[in-house]
């Protein structure tokens, strides 16, 4: 083998070695500076609106709530779509008024 090589390959093996305590946590220490979450920032499981019940898991909406979401937000583009065109209509409407007098 080149001497390139095995100098490579006992770099990976090293590095291996090092990683796999650090990849062998599944929680982070506690340190001795920690700032508690407050629970009044964190996102809770479900959450009551006029939409309905809308279900949160980890923080991330399911799938139903999604779907909740932007059905409300394509109703509410419609409502605002119908408001702007209003005064169109209306300002139609005098025109047609004032001709006929």
């Amino acid at each position: 083998m080149k001497p390139h090589l095995i100098s490579c390959l006992l770099n990976l093996a090293l590095l291996g070695v090092f990683a796999l305590p650090v990849a062998a946590q599944t929680e982070s220490p506690k340190m001795k500076m920690t700032t508690e979450i407050p629970s009044d920032i964190t996102t809770p499981d479900k959450i009551d609106t006029r939409l309905g019940t809308l279900k949160f898991d980890g923080g991330y909406p399911d799938a139903e709530t999604v779907q909740k979401v932007y059905d409300n937000l394509d109703f509410q583009r419609g409502v605002d779509v119908f408001l702007n065109s209003l005064q169109g209509a209306s300002l139609v409407a005098m025109r047609r008024g004032l001709r006929e007098i």
